[in-house]
């Protein structure tokens, strides 16, 4: 019986050491081990007690008041590890709970981790495509600016050529007028 106090003392340390504070107020273990603590006493007490007229031993009835005592802190002690298994299960319960809920925020986690990777790849491709369409498109301007330049260059020439041949009309018309003119002179100086 005196080994099994320190031991309840010990579990029910650590019980007080795993719960917070402020559960501490509602643990059933305090009350329970006070009053075994005060059952221990009455034992010892009762064990103490010695009739002087049976020469220093016991008597009946400090024997069934031993007996009576050691019952209540059997029964005590059952109470107790009542107590610290439903403590223990509640405990299991709730780290059973949380661990469920861990596992179920990892979970979460993990699909919203692969859900962000495969937008992020769709994003990449995405850039990767709007890159390759301005590349086409940048490709597409340099033609259509040479194009255009070969286009001004063939325009110019045309018009050079055109503005060359206006010149020389020009000039050959001028000369035959300027022929006639002198064809019509030398006729009218007759007449």
């Amino acid at each position: 019986m005196k080994r099994l106090l320190p031991f309840l003392f010990l579990i029910s340390f650590a019980a007080h050491a795993q719960t917070p504070t402020d559960t501490l107020a509602t643990d059933p273990l305090t009350p329970l081990i006070k009053e075994r603590e005060q059952m221990v006493r009455q034992y010892e007490e009762a064990n103490a007690q010695r009739n002087s007229l049976f020469g220093n031993k016991p008597s009946k009835k400090d024997l069934e008041e031993v007996v009576a005592a050691l019952k209540g802190i059997i029964r005590k002690d059952t109470e107790i590890v009542r107590a610290v298994q439903a403590a223990t299960l509640r405990r299991t319960a709730n780290i059973l709970a949380e661990n469920q809920q861990v596992k179920q925020q990892v979970t979460v986690a993990r699909s919203d981790q692969s859900s962000t990777r495969q937008r992020f790849y769709e994003l990449e491709n995405q850039i990767a495509n709007l890159q390759l369409r301005d590349k086409q498109r940048q490709k597409k301007l340099v033609e259509l600016q040479a194009a255009a330049e070969e286009a001004i260059e063939e325009r110019t020439s045309r018009d050079l050529l055109a503005a060359g041949l206006a010149v020389v009309s020009l000039g050959l018309l001028g000369y035959v007028v300027k022929l006639r003119g002198q064809q019509l002179a030398p006729k009218r100086r007759r007449k």
